[in-house]
């Protein structure tokens, strides 16, 4: 199993604490971070990940990507 970087705790963690804007900003979307920047979002995951890759040439594993609720969602 491989360990997270610091700096995928650290976007994963201001994703945490700045979800209130980001649910305003992006409901219903995936939303990929780095360096505490969007640098992807999409309707799917992979939508997210492949914009945040083309912008940022890391490699899709290392990029952080949550998903915003607009609401209560049932799974």
């Amino acid at each position: 199993m491989e360990i997270e970087s610091k700096e995928f705790l650290d976007d994963m963690k201001w994703g945490e604490e700045n979800y209130s804007d980001l649910m305003r900003r992006f409901p219903e979307k995936w939303v990929a971070i780095v360096d505490k920047k969007i640098v992807g979002v999409g309707r799917s995951i992979s939508e997210a990940e492949k914009e945040a890759h083309k912008k940022t040439g890391i490699e899709i594993k290392k990029i952080p990507v949550i998903f915003i609720e607009k609401g209560a969602n049932i799974y």
